[in-house]
């Protein structure tokens, strides 16, 4: 009955993480195949922790290696931030290492017995011991999944996050071997379990905080992109507008001239007189776009502008105002599509970038293409940044296939006589509630 208890135990344990981890962070992979890495993963640890469990009095080395084992589980198939799987994998199994020695020590001071005795023997008491840590590890993680956070860590704040957890395992492994080998010490090594059960929940609360902290800086940086676009697009309707003054203002005047050339009949006075105006109106005008979505209209009309400036034409065809799309995912998604085709265009020989946003049956469509000098695809297939400092340079197209994986879209890469395409689809919201 000992073997199978001790393997019953051992599946609830491993059945208790996995689960966590996935109702954490989301399948990023379809049925069947995570339902079939998710029992090969699970056959893995399993074996892990039934070793080290059969092995040995105390099993802290199969919590060292779970980590391991739960970072290739979530990497593979589950969604979210490289850093916060490790994060969350190490703190699991440091929470699990944790509560179990806390729930041992506890059971042995209640108990009154020896902790050797607790852990070599199978008792009543060794029971109940087990059965409340599986316990406590499941109410702990129902109500870290109330308050888990999506937001992303830097480095320099996900390294301490990360070694803590970690070394908390060693150090309870170390406090329980000196409980085991002098037992009147158990009531110190139990407070002192206390206190590290207490400061690594208090460094999730901090991983938690660190992640919103991340999420309002990615915010305001897509509020000041936006407030810049918005000023921009205002100074450009601005000119626009003084521009028609102006030459309503002056119309009469050139319609006197003209028609004194006129009846001089001076075809070619007319001709060039004419020809000076288109020159002195093209010199100042600028297509401004009126979708009827601000957010829509500001970024394409700031980016019309950082293309003219750098010799790029930007044409733009817009028959839908992607009043379905929050201002927040159309500034990510076209902010840095735009600003990816102008930098690519300026070097090319064409100098053209293309835009259509249009209906197209359930879904909106997104079409960038733009003039290119040499194959994007064929030198950066994943279209990884290459700059030094990328998180200076717009959001990125894993933020863009972010925003489209949130709008239920599909987004997709081409090229074609020299020439790079960005295709985009989004859900529409009439589609996505049917």
């Amino acid at each position: 009955m000992n073997f199978y208890f001790e393997m019953a135990i051992n599946i609830l344990e491993v059945t208790l993480i996995l689960s966590f981890l996935v109702q954490y962070f989301g399948y990023r992979i379809k049925y069947p195949a995570k339902y079939i890495w998710t029992i090969i993963i699970g056959l893995v640890s399993f074996c892990n922790i039934a070793f080290f469990s059969w092995n040995n009095l105390y099993e802290s080395y199969a919590s060292s290696l779970q980590i391991l084992i739960n970072i290739i589980f979530c990497c593979v198939l589950l969604c979210g931030p490289l850093l916060q799987k490790i994060f969350v994998s190490a703190f699991t199994m440091g929470l699990v290492a944790i509560i179990a020695t806390f729930t041992t020590l506890l059971i042995a001071k209640l108990s009154e017995s020896d902790v050797t005795f607790l852990l070599s023997q199978f008792s009543g008491i060794r029971i109940t011991s087990i059965l409340l840590t599986k316990l406590l590890f499941f109410i702990i993680t129902r109500i870290i999944l109330r308050v888990k956070e999506t937001g992303r860590i830097k480095w320099l704040d996900f390294i301490p996050l990360v070694v803590i957890p970690a070394l908390s395992i060693i150090t309870i492994t170390l406090v329980m071997y000196a409980a085991i080998q002098e037992p009147h010490i158990q009531n110190i090594v139990f407070y002192a379990v206390c206190i590290i059960l207490a400061l690594n929940i208090l460094i999730y609360f901090l991983f938690v905080r660190l992640g919103q902290v991340s999420k309002i800086q990615t915010e305001l940086a897509l509020i000041s992109l936006q407030n810049e676009c918005l000023q921009e697009n205002s100074k450009d309707i601005e000119n626009m507008y003084e521009t028609v003054r102006a030459l309503r203002h002056d119309l009469k005047n050139h319609l006197l001239c003209i028609s004194s050339m006129a009846n001089e009949k001076d075809i070619q006075g007319i001709q060039q007189y004419t020809q000076q105006l288109l020159q002195q109106q093209n010199a100042v005008s600028k297509l401004i776009t009126f979708s009827g979505n601000t957010a829509l209209d500001a970024i394409v009309n700031s980016k019309s502008t950082t293309a003219e400036h750098v010799g790029v034409q930007l044409r733009a065809i817009i028959t839908t105002p992607l009043s379905d799309i929050s201002p927040e995912d159309i500034t990510i998604i076209l902010g840095n599509a735009l600003d990816n085709a102008i930098r690519a265009a300026k070097d090319s020989i064409g100098k053209t970038v293309d835009l259509y946003i249009q209906p197209q049956g359930a879904y909106n469509s997104i079409v960038i293409i733009n003039d290119i000098a040499r194959s994007v695809l064929s030198d950066n297939p994943t279209l990884t940044t290459t700059k030094v400092k990328c998180s200076q340079h717009g959001f990125g197209i894993k933020n863009i296939r972010q925003a489209v994986e949130r709008n239920q879209g599909m987004l997709e890469f081409f090229e074609q006589n020299n020439r790079f395409e960005c295709d985009i689809l989004l859900l529409n919201i009439q589609s996505r509630n049917e």
